[in-house]
């Protein structure tokens, strides 16, 4: 009796064909075993050539498959696709592809994009961008080798050489054989890198394999270098190797050889070179064969596993003929008036395009409109649509995921047409619809049948495209006229004061008018005589250079009539000629003020103190002698209690008190609550006295502005040129502004600090690292890692806690944080994290249907953010994570009970547990463990952690004793009966390491 196994084990032949159909057709059998055999009957049918029979039985088996019982599905969708392609059934083909999509896995993904790739070449379809994509994937080695060769010689073909040098570098790393390198060679040349490409000649030389391809190379570059004399040697090195070399070789080589002797008039080599290159062009000729299957030529390759390159197809014979009537229609298509709207437009070209292909329907719907426009028989019909009316259309699955569709009816996952709103009727045979980009989509019925799908697709491809440009255009001339409409209200408008001059007569607006006392078209000759007699001449000079050549500026200002003008000049081409528009500024009032403020210019008006000007005019001066220079700072706190006006008194009066001190020194306002000091010396001993007494006598003084509050001032100082030599004055305040900001940042009592070059060197680094951490959380470039909690007991993972890295930077991640927070980037970066983490385990879920136990460390600001946990709850349910997952471990010690104990319940009602690395904060809050760092072997603290490990237990909680180094303290923890143990001990994982061991276990 013939069992399954059996039959599983036949190999392809007519027998076991038949032997398996009466087993199915006479034998009950189960779902999955009649899927099992079914699977391997095609596979049998598949390898004996059978594809009608595969693309038939396949088809109507898997459409009465129940998909949501049979999961191994891949294989019998495999032969079908490649069965369809073989009978250039494109629409089976590209059906079944989109299936096979849906089902492979994501790591397994590609596998589907080779299928698209191999249908677009045999549809004659542009493949270049999903090579591009899958070379970025994660794909086996060898499938990445073909695709980069296969981008290569596209390349090399297309004339794209300077995308190649990119991919050679990817090359290098895959293709461990180095075939890569003759095409190097070629790339190299053609991109004329003269000097790269001797150096890559030069290192192969000798080489057993591309010794050839150095020589090519080599004569190349003496040739064009005219170096004909090392060109005449390298002819002879390599004489022997010439004579047994490929063919392909030769015919590259002989013309050069040919140039070269031609060049130094050497007869008898030219001849016989001449000769060569005859005879084997000949025999090439001769050699050549190819095979012929109605009428196409192809070159058949054997098929490897992952393969999607199975055959290379020529164009059919009407590719000509289509790209003649696009050619045609591209130039009828701006031949039509731009005064027509978009609706007449679209019908004259439609007219022009049923001179070449008739169809039933040719629709075009607008997408940012929803708009249908419907040609049939030189009518055009257009109405507006509501979503819902095409929401389960052809139209709406383009709109949604722009990929193309063409087939029958029967193939479509819609089949309701959007003309009618009712299904498809019989009069429809086939149908095309093509995404026009981002505008909408292009449709067409025929009422014909369509045996060859290539015989229409590269016409109408190429209309949605025209399509394409015409709706562009559209959009483009309405914002023309738009802007058109706009620019004429505003000249039209009293905005400003403008003139528009041509040689032939002159216009000024109502403003202008005004302005100048002038009638609207008041003659040049006239405007000059109100000008200053000393004016003309410039002014006639400045017109004439203005009027020479458009696209010039100028400004000018004079005086006319009494007033001070302003005119500001632009020479515009406009058409034939060039034309001269003026704007016009009465600046009277400003230069009756002028003379007064001359004299304030240095001098600040609030504190009477020299400002910024001054100091930057004696900045230059002071740099020249030793001093020292020092930034002041006040009581800053007063500012939100009393208001602006009684603390710009206050701080008028701390300038004043400063100055009165230093009576050898210069203050200067520095900024709206700084001063500037500079003091003739810069030994250490003197500045600090000074400073010192200064603090004394401001801490002792009595202020007349606010008699109950102190000026409170910090010092940043910096002794020229003791600790630096840097002359530009805007780096020395940079200087002065880190010191003081550093010292405010210390929380110590300390009022003064001497600026040291590494604060500056400090902050350089801290901002180049917040620019790197900004640009990597807008670019998603952040990656996680994590730390395994043990349970010691069982010797399991515990629980694992996620911290962020920062890929391209060796940076701790304690630091990270520290500088984040210094520069109030931790919430948002604590935030990124909680959502990178979600992210993860929602990746995590769908790919293995498993989970694992997160702890994320936060700080005690974030946690006590009014808004973290609205986030953190929304986060939640958008990657749809259960809440017992994930741990939350608060940094931080003094967490007040009545502020935040409603937080806390918010987060433990839902089932999300809560971590401490505090003894306090646990003792107050119901936490779920604490965190502790492991401190040096000492009998205190063993017997501390060991109560407190006792008293944790019987509240329920666990202690996890941190940063364990050792074996030693690994075993000493276990003595005191610590269960939880973290630290360099383990070693820390990737959140892919993480993944695949998950998807492993």
């Amino acid at each position: 009796m013939i069992n399954i196994q059996t039959l599983l084990q036949y190999t392809a032949s007519d027998e076991a064909v038949v032997e398996i159909e009466n087993f199915i057709n006479y034998k009950t059998l189960t779902v999955f075993e009649f899927h099992t055999v079914f699977s391997h009957l095609i596979k049998l049918k598949f390898e004996l050539g059978r594809y009608e029979d595969v693309v038939r039985q396949g088809v109507t088996y898997y459409e009465r498959l129940n998909k949501e019982v049979i999961k191994d599905k891949l294989d019998l969708i495999n032969f079908i696709i490649d069965a369809a392609l073989i009978l250039r059934k494109f629409d089976v083909a590209y059906q079944f592809i989109q299936i096979y999509k849906e089902e492979l896995p994501v790591l397994e993904n590609y596998k589907a994009q080779l299928k698209l790739i191999e249908f677009k070449k045999l549809t004659n379809q542009d493949y270049v961008h999903e090579l591009e994509a899958l070379k970025e994937d994660f794909i086996p080695e060898e499938i990445k080798l073909k695709i980069l060769k296969e981008l290569l010689e596209i390349y090399l073909n297309t004339g794209k050489e300077h995308k190649i040098i990119d991919l050679i570098d990817e090359l290098k790393r895959v293709d461990l054989k180095q075939t890569y390198i003759p095409d190097y060679f070629e790339t190299l040349y053609k991109l004329n890198q003269i000097d790269d490409l001797k150096k890559l000649a030069e290192s192969y030389k000798g080489h057993q394999l591309y010794a050839m391809d150095a020589y090519l190379a080599l004569l190349r570059i003496y040739i064009i270098e005219r170096d004909f004399h090392r060109a005449t040697i390298l002819d002879a090195d390599y004489e022997v190797m010439l004579e047994n070399a490929p063919v392909n070789y030769k015919l590259k080589i002989y013309p050069l050889l040919i140039t070269l002797y031609t060049e130094l008039k050497n007869k008898y080599n030219i001849d016989l070179f001449t000769k060569k290159l005859k005879q084997i062009t000949k025999e090439e000729k001769k050699e050549k064969k190819t095979k012929s299957v109605d009428g196409k030529e192809i070159v058949l390759e054997t098929k490897q596993e992952e393969s999607f390159t199975p055959l290379k197809i020529k164009p059919k014979s009407n590719t000509l003929q289509n790209f003649n009537h696009l050619v045609d229609l591209i130039g009828y298509s701006h031949q039509i008036s731009e005064t027509k709207n978009l609706r007449d437009t679209l019908r004259s070209f439609f007219m022009k395009l049923e001179e070449y292909l008739v169809v039933k329907d040719l629709i075009v719907f607008k997408a940012d409109t929803e708009t249908l426009f419907n040609y049939k028989k030189e009518r055009l019909y257009d109405k507006t649509l509501l979503k819902s009316s095409y929401a389960d259309t052809v139209i709406y699955e383009i709109i949604k995921d722009g990929e193309e569709r063409f087939g029958t009816i029967e193939t479509l996952k819609y089949d309701k047409n959007i003309l009618t709103l009712n299904k498809y009727t019989d009069d429809i045979k086939y149908l095309f619809a093509f995404p026009i980009y981002d505008q909408g989509v292009f449709l067409v019925h025929f009422d014909i049948d369509v045996i060859d799908p290539g015989e229409y697709y590269d016409l109408l491809r190429g209309i949605s495209s025209i399509l394409y440009t015409m709706l562009v255009d559209e959009e483009k001339r309405q914002r023309l006229r738009d802007d058109l409409q706009f620019l004429k209200k505003i000249f039209d408008s009293n905005l400003t004061p403008y003139r528009i001059m041509c040689e032939a007569h002159t216009s000024y607006n109502i403003p202008a008018q005004k302005l100048l006392n002038a009638d609207s078209h008041m003659p040049y000759e006239i405007f000059l005589r109100n000008l200053g007699v000393h004016e003309v001449k410039s002014y006639e000079i400045l017109i004439e250079r203005l009027f020479s050549k458009p696209n010039l500026s100028d400004a000018v200002t004079y005086l006319y009539q009494g007033k001070q003008i302003r005119e500001r000049l632009i020479s515009i081409q406009d058409k034939n000629e060039i034309k001269i528009i003026s704007t016009y500024e009465d600046l009277t009032n400003y230069y009756e003020e002028r003379s007064k403020l001359v004299m304030e210019a240095t001098v600040d008006f609030e504190t009477s103190l020299p400002n910024m000007n001054a100091l930057n005019e004696n900045l230059v001066e002071l740099i020249k002698d030793k001093g020292s220079f020092i930034l002041l700072s006040f009581n800053e706190s007063i500012l939100p209690i009393y208001g602006y006006d009684v603390a710009i008194q206050f701080f008028k009066e701390f300038g004043q008190v400063t100055k009165k001190f230093f009576t050898d020194g210069e203050v200067y306002r520095f900024s709206t609550y700084q001063l500037f000091l500079y003091i003739p010396y810069n030994d250490i001993r003197s500045v600090t006295k000074m400073v010192k007494d200064y603090l004394r006598f401001v801490e002792n003084y009595e202020s007349q502005v606010i008699n109950y509050e102190k000026f409170q001032p910090k010092l940043s100082i910096i002794r020229y040129p003791v600790v630096t030599e840097e002359k530009n004055p805007a780096k020395l305040f940079r200087y002065l502004e880190l010191s003081l900001d550093y010292l405010k940042r210390l929380g110590t009592d300390e009022h003064f600090i001497y600026f040291e070059h590494k604060i500056y060197e400090d902050e350089v680094f801290e901002q180049q690292v917040i620019n790197y951490l900004n640009e990597a959380m807008n670019k998603s470039q952040l990656s996680l890692s994590f730390n395994q909690i043990i349970d010691v007991d069982r010797n399991v993972v515990w629980q694992y806690e996620s911290e962020l890295v920062l890929p391209n930077m060796d940076i701790d991640s304690k630091y990270l944080l520290a500088i984040a927070k210094k520069r109030n980037r931790l919430f948002d970066l604590e935030k990124y994290h909680i959502k990178m983490v979600c992210e993860f385990l929602n990746t995590l879920e769908k790919e293995t249907q498993k989970l694992v136990k997160i702890t994320i460390p936060i700080a005690k600001e974030t946690f006590t953010d009014l808004n973290f946990n609205p986030y953190v709850f929304g986060l939640f349910q958008k990657y749809e994570i259960p809440f017992e997952f994930i741990r939350f471990k608060i940094k931080g010690d003094n967490l007040k009970s009545r502020e935040h104990i409603t937080l806390i319940d918010e987060l433990a009602k839902v089932g999300i547990g809560m971590d401490t690395t505090s003894v306090e904060v646990a003792l107050n809050y119901p936490f779920n463990a604490v965190h502790l760092d492991y401190k040096k072997n000492d009998s205190k603290w063993n017997d501390y952690i060991k109560l407190l490990n006792l008293m944790l237990q019987n509240h329920q909680m666990a202690l996890v004793i941190r940063d364990v180094k050792t074996k030693e303290q690994k075993e000493q923890l276990q003595e005191l009966q610590i269960k939880y143990i973290e630290g360099p001990i383990y070693k820390r994982i990737t959140a892919d390491q993480l993944f695949y061991k998950i998807a492993g276990n």
